[in-house]
């Protein structure tokens, strides 16, 4: 029968009313699954994130479709294709987030699964199917919330138990049609009660969420086709079971991963904010040194710049006593030559007067013969005598004159011969005095080229303590800013710390959803144990920093949860023999104690070496987690007993 007649006669029918499935029945089957309207809203909150998705989304359902045979042979055989069924397939996923669970949804969800029926789709594909939407769902409901990852969970939960419901709906008309084929069967009244009535049993525990059981299959007509179809679809719920038990252990592996990123961003992060402000502190410090080192430097451009002009002033006077000195010298050479010709002019003098003296000698000789002369004549000679006596006595004069000009000539030709020593002294003195200051203007040149380099080198400083201020007040504003920025980024990181917190907690309800489902042939979850035991360093972290409670409830002793039970049952029976299962107990056994002495001292108030009770819980969780491991590796060996 073709696909479009089916569906043609599913719509004709009133399956609500058929299967007695009033609006007390919906309400109950919604509250089972906990599906409420706050659960519609984020469906439909979800619904803008999917849309411009979902043709990949039907595409990545049809591409794994594609590839099982029998599930293409089935389509070819209903006569429609893969590109006709998208279109339905996309209507389908769309209504999911209208949020609108009424009347009119449970109608169409029960023509699916009568139509699953009649063109013999057994539970077993659809049922799996519903598993391949949420994988396909999560990671763009993630990808667009990554920013609110409590948020994305719980939506994906509640496309969770939308499907669940899809689920349950589309089982039902497939149990019904199946139940009104048998009532087309000849078999005999007993026979027929009793296989239904094993199949109602079945059907019963299934819905207390017991998977372990399946129905006894016996011949090969339509109720035995009935029974293998029953079987099929418990065998699939239980594998979806398993499936979400291990979605969730990943999930708390990622978050245990994450929590501890975040944990070392965290310290990161508030030890960068500590070495930020004492790098700002520094700055300040740095910043007030600069500033004093800028005044300092201005005084210093100061004084260089009066010692340039004074050493200016002092470059000039010293070239101007130099000139006065070589005028002096050269004044002292004119009185030397002065005195020279002076010292002369007295030599001739001198001479002339001696020849005077001599004169006056001779006149005196001859004075002194006339006075002789004289005597001898006698009276008649006695007025030449007085003459020849004036004469003498001129002549004696004369002589005694001429010996005071010459001693008065002696002594002008001493002091002229003491004034030319002066001379040739002060010469000398004023030649040496040249030289010094000769001496002293080339020093001082040298010290005033000195004094300009350092008032050059003083303003060079000075505007290097400026630009260096400025620099040091960027890097300060900038400091401040990264600052700023630290501070939000640690707070943003203690929030997404706190995210993963209740992501934890969303994780382990949804354990504790799939757990009220017992599976048998699931065997012991060793990836599942280790991901709670390194789960509890986390929550005993946030505990002790008073970022969570923990329910005195969970702290059970360590034969009660879920790796006591199975090393005390299954685990000790199966590997009692291997050396890893003989030491597991004992660290296990104080982890629980140390975590439940922890509970009730902080409950008494007393006081916690908590840094202490974080490192043994650390180190008793990592022996824990190895042993898990050793203890994997060799139960894989002996090839039973465990799912990695």
């Amino acid at each position: 029968m073709k696909i479009e007649q089916l569906l043609t006669e599913a719509a004709a029918e009133n399956l609500l009313a058929g299967m007695g499935l009033d609006a007390a029945g919906r309400a109950e089957r919604l509250a089972f699954i906990d599906l409420g309207e706050a659960d519609a809203a984020l469906l439909r909150e979800l619904a803008p994130v999917i849309e411009p998705h979902a043709d990949s989304i039907v595409d990545g359902f049809y591409d794994n479709v594609a590839r099982q045979p029998e599930l293409r042979a089935l389509i070819e055989r209903v006569g429609s294709s893969m590109e006709r069924l998208k279109q339905t397939q996309r209507a389908y996923l769309m209504e999911l987030f209208k949020g609108d669970f009424g009347v009119d949804y449970f109608e169409r969800r029960l023509r699916i699964g009568l139509v699953h029926q009649k063109i013999g789709l057994t539970p077993r594909w659809y049922l799996g199917s519903y598993s391949v939407y949420l994988r396909l769902i999560a990671p763009r409901v993630f990808r667009a919330w990554w920013w609110r990852p409590r948020h994305a969970l719980r939506a994906l939960m509640a496309v969770d138990k939308a499907l669940s419901l899809d689920a349950q709906l589309a089982i039902d008309t497939y149990i019904e049609g199946l139940t009104g084929n048998l009532r087309a069967m000849s078999l005999s009244k007993d026979e027929l009660e009793r296989r239904v009535g094993d199949y109602q049993a079945l059907i019963a525990r299934v819905a207390k969420g017991d998977l372990t059981e399946r129905v006894a299959i016996a011949g090969d007509d339509d109720l035995a086709r009935l029974g293998a179809s029953l079987n099929e679809m418990v065998d699939s719920l239980a594998l979806m079971t398993g499936k979400v038990t291990e979605t969730s252990t990943a999930i708390l592996t990622s978050v245990e991963q994450v929590r501890g990123a975040i944990a070392a961003q965290s310290a990161g992060a508030s030890q960068q904010a500590a070495s930020i402000s004492q790098t700002t502190t520094t700055l300040e410090e740095i910043k007030a040194t600069s500033r004093q080192n800028l005044e300092k430097a201005t005084a210093l451009k100061e004084i260089a710049e009066r010692a340039r002009a004074e050493g200016d002033g002092g470059l000039a006077a010293v070239e101007t006593a130099v000139t006065a000195m070589r005028d002096t010298r050269a004044r002292m050479e004119g009185i030397a030559g002065h005195i020279l010709e002076l010292n002369e002019r007295l030599q001739q003098i001198g001479e002339i007067t001696e020849s005077v003296g001599e004169l006056a000698q001779q006149s005196k000789m001859l004075a002194l013969n006339a006075s002789i002369e004289a005597a001898k004549a006698g009276e008649a000679g006695r007025g030449f005598a007085v003459v020849a006596e004036e004469v003498k006595d001129m002549a004696d004069q004369s002589r005694q004159a001429t010996s005071q000009v010459q001693r008065i000539l002696e002594d002008i030709r001493l002091a002229a011969s003491r004034a030319v020593r002066a001379v040739e002294e002060g010469n000398e003195g004023a030649e040496r005095g040249a030289g010094l200051a000769d001496r002293a203007g080339e020093v001082l040149g040298n010290l005033n080229r000195v004094i300009h380099d350092t008032t050059l080198a003083a303003q060079q400083i000075v505007a290097a303590v400026r630009q260096e201020a400025a620099g040091i007040e960027q890097i300060r504003a900038a400091m401040t800013d990264i600052n700023q920025v630290t501070a939000q980024s640690v707070v943003a990181t203690r929030q997404t710390e706190a995210a993963t917190d209740h992501l934890t907690d969303y994780a382990s309800q949804l354990q504790g959803m799939v757990h009220r489902f017992r599976v048998e042939n699931l065997h012991f979850d060793f990836e599942m144990a280790r991901a709670v035991h390194q789960t509890w360093v986390a929550r005993m972290d946030a505990f002790l920093a008073g970022r969570e409670d923990i329910d005195e409830r969970e702290a059970v002793s360590h034969h009660h949860c879920e790796l006591g039970r199975w090393y005390d049952g299954d685990g000790l029976k199966r590997y009692g023999h291997i050396a890893e299962m003989q030491i597991l107990e004992a660290p296990h056994r104080e982890l629980h104690e140390l975590i439940r002495d922890t509970l009730a001292r902080r409950k008494r108030g007393e006081d916690i070496d908590n840094a202490a009770v974080l490192a043994r819980v650390h180190e008793l969780s990592s022996h824990i987690v190895d042993l898990l491991y050793a203890l994997e590796a060799k139960a894989r060996a002996i090839g039973e007993g465990y799912r990695s």
